[in-house]
């Protein structure tokens, strides 16, 4: 994968996650699921604003740091959301949801499905990228 073709793959996966995860925060408001504080931060700096700093980075000199910062911050978030979503029993797991109307459960659902898969991509691409830039710089084929 070209060096471009793997920054445009990065961006458009972190805007793809980033949306994905404003999608998913307007089903938690209309089922009124809240986290709390150490995990709204969690959310906030390493699953929102960790890929958008890396994503920008890697547009930079320092596209092997941006890189490294995307598939670090991905993998965070897909331990985060498959945890949360599908392993932990609680009002933010998709089997256990509040009370609420039937297309804010499937809306729930289906973008915590989507934020988990596309941050895997996004942890995958990044570091598959991370990697080629090593080799490039050390002149193996």
């Amino acid at each position: 994968m070209r060096e471009n073709s793997s920054k445009f793959l990065i961006t458009a996966l972190v805007l793809a996650h980033f949306l994905g995860n404003l999608w998913h925060g307007d089903a938690h408001a209309i089922l009124e699921i809240s986290l709390p504080g150490y995990k709204a931060a969690f959310v906030i700096v390493v699953i929102l604003l960790g890929p958008v700093v890396g994503a920008i980075l890697a547009w930079t000199r320092y596209s092997f740091i941006g890189c490294w910062i995307v598939g670090i911050s991905m993998v965070g978030s897909v331990v985060f959301s498959v945890y949360h979503h599908y392993v932990m029993i609680s009002n933010d797991n998709v089997e256990h949801l509040p009370p609420g109307p039937q297309d804010a459960h499937v809306h729930f659902s289906n973008s915590a499905e989507f934020i988990a898969l596309i941050a895997l991509a996004g942890a995958l691409v990044a570091f598959y990228s991370a990697g080629r830039q090593y080799t490039d710089s050390r002149g193996d084929t």
